[in-house]
């Protein structure tokens, strides 16, 4: 394999050409550098094309690197929240029980009622829109008006 990358031909660059002819009269240097001139022109715009592919090949690395550290995120974010909103539910739903069983009606439906749904969508979907916050606040009402003692 070594033997037959040896008998290729190698192709001179434009500056070792010059070089060989530097040693003739200016004139053909000058001819010379005339005939090289396309030929320096389409290795220099062969490298700079090469350059550019590979910082777009770079860039394109990067650009994804970030997208992934940015989906890592939203996915340890989205587990926090599903964690959170399990324990404060487990939580009140829990409260409830402990003092619904002390005979305070009235904190148990609080903690049990509308309020563990909203809290729980709000940790766990991550959205609150104003339509969910009025229909909590009127059930919370409706709770504390049937709660509440006759006059």
């Amino acid at each position: 394999m070594t033997r037959e990358a040896a008998d290729a031909p190698r192709q001179h660059t434009g500056l070792e050409i010059a070089m060989q002819w530097a040693d003739l009269p200016a004139e053909h240097l000058q001819v010379a550098l005339k005939a090289l001139e396309p030929q320096l022109r389409r290795e220099h715009e062969l490298r700079m094309a090469e350059q550019s592919a590979i910082r777009q090949m770079e860039l394109e690395t990067l650009r994804t690197e970030i997208q992934d550290a940015a989906a890592r995120r939203a996915h340890s974010l989205m587990i926090v929240g599903l964690i959170a909103g399990f324990v404060l539910s487990a939580g009140m739903l829990a409260g409830a029980v402990v003092v619904g069983m002390d005979g305070h009606v009235v904190l148990a439906s609080l903690l049990s009622g509308p309020s563990v749904l909203a809290l729980a969508s709000l940790f766990v979907l991550r959205r609150s829109d104003s339509a969910q916050t009025k229909a909590v606040s009127r059930a919370q009402a409706a709770a504390a008006q049937a709660m509440a003692p006759p006059p």
